[in-house]
């Protein structure tokens, strides 16, 4: 009887010990990273201070991209009614968005994904992120915050080393009753076949 108790209490801390979820500090940092990229883009507006930085990560084997992350940190300027608008290359799909703007504003303004007619974004783009942009109107009040998109790629149309652009905008103007968005841009090619990290 008690060698059946401890046969049974040593079976089940051994089934304990197997099954625990083992809790670690150790991590490996850009595990399966491939790529990063760094872009930094500002309106050159006058008096119009409207910036965003960020970085790209891309994670990939065999120079198959399998999912992108972009973090972008960035502030409108409270006359800027261009905000910032971040456009998704050709074979990618929004996956999840995570976004803090407005940080510190009392505000309720929320950033959006825009859905509409996307045959507007030209060959390079297939779909845009837009915060704090207003098409009519006053501006939406500006503020600071950070947003971050994650993309996977459509893996039946995405070919081995093929390239890719992200497109960054900012900042807009009013010339002549026309109001423009996105007046300073910069375009972060994305490699597989470099290798490279930055």
């Amino acid at each position: 009887m008690c060698s059946t108790v401890i046969i049974v209490v040593a079976i089940i801390i051994l089934y304990r010990f197997l099954t625990h979820e083992k809790l670690s500090d150790y991590i490996v940092v850009n595990d399966g990273v491939v790529v990063t990229k760094q872009f930094s883009v500002k309106s050159q507006t006058a008096q119009q201070n409207t910036s965003a930085k960020g970085s790209i990560f891309v994670w990939g084997d065999k120079a198959m991209a399998k999912r992108m992350r972009i973090v972008t940190s960035f502030e409108i300027d409270p006359k800027d009614f261009g905000g910032m608008t971040i456009y998704i290359p050709k074979k990618w799909y929004i996956a999840n968005i995570l976004s803090s703007y407005p940080e510190n504003q009392k505000t309720s303004l929320q950033p959006y994904a825009s859905d509409r007619d996307m045959s507007s974004l030209g060959d390079d783009w297939r779909n845009q992120v837009e915060v704090g942009v207003t098409y009519v109107g006053n501006p939406a009040g500006g503020g600071t915050g950070t947003v971050i998109i994650d993309l996977v790629p459509d893996r039946k149309a995405i070919l081995p080393s093929e390239s890719f652009i992200i497109g960054v905008a900012v900042g807009s103007s009013t010339k002549g009753g026309v109001r423009s968005i996105g007046v300073d841009s910069i375009k972060i090619p994305i490699s597989l076949d470099s290798g490279s990290k930055n």
